[in-house]
């Protein structure tokens, strides 16, 4: 069946957005900002189609379907997590463009709760609050360490593949490096280095080295930060650009 997506197709004059021979830092912040918003939208479509498409498989299942689920799975979550990172140090290096007489206005427009979320992030992004300073040190390790950056990464990845199949919990995943080799890529996954990834991640969320991930409430806790950062940042994102539109679709000229 044929599938199309939704939502109203608007349009503005390029001209209202982009002055072609004057450079303005609040333009350019706001077309970043709608960066932001597509990067993360797309890897939670991807993420979503990943999931609704293919049979989930049973915990601690071995084969070739399980594996490549899980490490597909696996590569958008630390790809999301890469892209919050990039934001938060994106509004860090962009901090004066808040000063702006034309961001402040489109700051005027959010609701109490809203602009109390956006003070939120702000502040978290530079690092101002003790309670998400860990939150923020993991998700930039990711990405700095697991994510991208491979030149020196080996050590992290030898390090999380030690204490994925070395370490003390054993099951049908861990008791052998599994890999598949196919006639295409597709059909082709190195599942060994995926439980390494997997093994860093947990690490850098907090899990002890070699120690089982199951039930462990860390794990638990980071994972359900994610989550609300996530949500969080889709709001206040969407919400911004659409205040800043609607400024811009107004302003005289």
């Amino acid at each position: 069946m044929e599938r199309k997506f939704g939502g109203e197709l608007n349009w503005i004059d390029p001209s209202f957005l982009m002055d072609e021979n004057n450079p303005k830092k609040v333009e350019s912040f706001f077309l970043a900002l709608g960066v932001v918003f597509n990067d993360l939208n797309g890897l939670l479509l991807f993420e979503k189609l990943l999931l609704s498409t293919y049979d989930k498989p049973e915990n601690f299942e071995a084969t070739s379907h399980a594996g490549h689920y899980g490490g597909l799975l696996l590569q958008l979550q630390k790809l999301i997590v890469s892209t919050i990172s990039e934001f938060f140090v994106f509004l860090k290096k962009n901090t004066d463009v808040f000063s702006e007489i034309e961001f402040k206005q489109v700051l005027e427009r959010l609701s109490k709760s809203d602009k109390s979320l956006w003070d939120g992030i702000v502040v978290a992004a530079h690092g101002k609050l003790n309670s998400v300073n860990d939150f923020l040190n993991t998700i930039i390790q990711i990405r700095s360490n697991i994510a991208f950056h491979y030149d020196h990464s080996g050590k992290i990845f030898r390090r999380g593949y030690i204490s994925k199949f070395f370490g003390k919990n054993k099951d049908d995943t861990n008791i052998s490096a599994f890999y598949s080799i196919g006639e295409n890529m597709q059909e082709t996954r190195f599942f060994f280095s995926d439980g390494a990834v997997e093994e860093c991640l947990n690490i850098a969320a907090g899990k002890k080295f070699k120690d089982s991930p199951l039930d462990n409430p860390v794990l638990k806790e980071y994972r359900a930060k994610i989550g609300e950062t996530i949500v969080a940042l889709n709001r206040i994102i969407s919400i911004l650009l659409k205040n800043y539109l609607q400024k811009r679709r107004n302003q005289p000229r």
